[in-house]
């Protein structure tokens, strides 16, 4: 009986997983607008704001790949050093002194313990900027010499909100090949919901938006004391507003790199926090689709186990049918993707990403609930 209700299940979650991919293909193939030259005299004044804590061995390169940015407009780089205890704020305000457009500025050391300081680090910048448009970096990212031009061409073009690609770097070793590949999948759904104007995800990585949106939509009042949501959330909120264009930057020459961690244990951590705010959406009903997603994961987990119970002669083939399900629905979205992304050459490894994916993302949820995992 419980097999029966599990098959159930599985046929019903595979029916609304394809129905899932399909949509998000789609919104792959509707035309999104490129980046295109703007006139110096119609390009946005633009604020970087990036978070730091603790990012002594990183924050050097960010800021001079920052500086070398090719950007004609007017711009501003706000570093905001989130009680850091390492050598990351002399670094960079030692950096400042020569670049008068850097400048450092402190979230007060006696300011109480939150789950999420990455966002208040944000606000703290967000209020202090100059700029129009403002464009989140992070401090172990280095961006390429077109990322800004790029991301403010898509915002001069008439979009509230700007999502740039971004895409793991690290070695050869499997993990990081892993990362590589579920990166480039969640990169193609925060493209998809951009795409139809109805975000999905996002990613802060590479992340920009008006100003005056941003506080019009009540920015992260509410949220602090979750694990994350400074970016999701935060679009989530955004598209509430009437008006708000949200425009997805495909340029090649944009996509900014993203480091990988490494060890599993990092990795499920990782997974952990942000799987712990799955029920915490202000919108019910994209807990609701999440918590279906999570269903079909679990229950793919689960139908292989059954095998010491039962002839595995019988649970096999069923699970060999939904897992295959699962892999060309994905490849189906990640092929497509990648074509225009220029990242074929990561797809060899997906059918081993996809069994790993299962076990880790059924357990990372309920690890997450339980608030297993580490924030700097």
């Amino acid at each position: 009986m419980l097999f029966m209700l599990l098959l159930l299940a599985l046929s019903l979650l595979s029916l609304a997983y394809i129905g899932l991919m399909l949509y998000l293909y789609t919104g792959l193939l509707i035309k999104n607008n490129s980046p295109f030259p703007t006139p110096n005299s119609q390009l946005p004044i633009v604020s970087i704001v990036i978070p730091m804590r603790n990012e002594e061995a990183f924050i050097e390169a960010a800021l001079n790949a920052l500086n070398a940015q090719k950007y004609a407009g007017k711009w501003e780089v706000i570093v905001v050093n989130d009680r850091s205890t390492d050598k990351s704020p002399e670094i960079a305000r030692g950096f400042c002194e020569n670049h008068p457009n850097f400048s450092v500025i402190d979230v007060p050391k006696d300011s109480p313990q939150i789950a999420s300081p990455k966002k208040r680090a944000l606000h703290t910048g967000f209020l202090a900027a100059r700029g129009d448009f403002l464009l989140i970096a992070d401090a172990d990212c280095v961006p390429p010499p077109n990322w800004l031009n790029s991301m403010a061409s898509c915002y001069a073009s008439g979009a509230s909100v700007v999502q740039g690609s971004k895409a793991n770097n690290g070695g050869k070793s499997f993990l990081h090949a892993y990362q590589r590949l579920e990166t480039l999948g969640f990169t193609l759904i925060e493209a998809a919901g951009f795409n139809r104007n109805k975000p999905i995800l996002a990613s802060s990585a590479s992340l920009g938006y008006s100003r005056r949106l941003f506080f019009k939509s009540g920015g992260f009042e509410g949220l602090y004391n979750l694990a994350s949501g400074d970016d999701d959330m935060l679009i989530h909120r955004m598209a509430k507003v009437k008006g708000a264009k949200f425009a997805y930057n495909w340029d090649t020459s944009a996509i900014m790199p993203t480091a990988p961690v490494d060890s599993w244990k990092a990795l499920l951590q990782q997974r952990a926090r942000w799987g712990s705010n799955g029920a915490k959406y202000e919108n019910k009903a994209y807990s609701a689709f999440l918590f279906c997603i999570y269903a079909f994961f679990v229950c793919l987990f689960v139908l292989p186990w059954l095998a010491f119970f039962m002839p595995i002669a019988h649970v096999l083939p069923f699970f060999a049918c939904f897992f295959s399900i699962k892999l060309l629905s994905d490849f189906l979205l990640l092929f497509t993707g990648a074509i225009r992304l220029k990242s074929l050459k990561f797809l060899w490894c997906l059918p081993f990403v996809e069994l790993i994916q299962i076990p880790l993302f059924a357990a990372a949820v309920p690890l997450g609930m339980m608030g297993w995992y580490k924030w700097k």
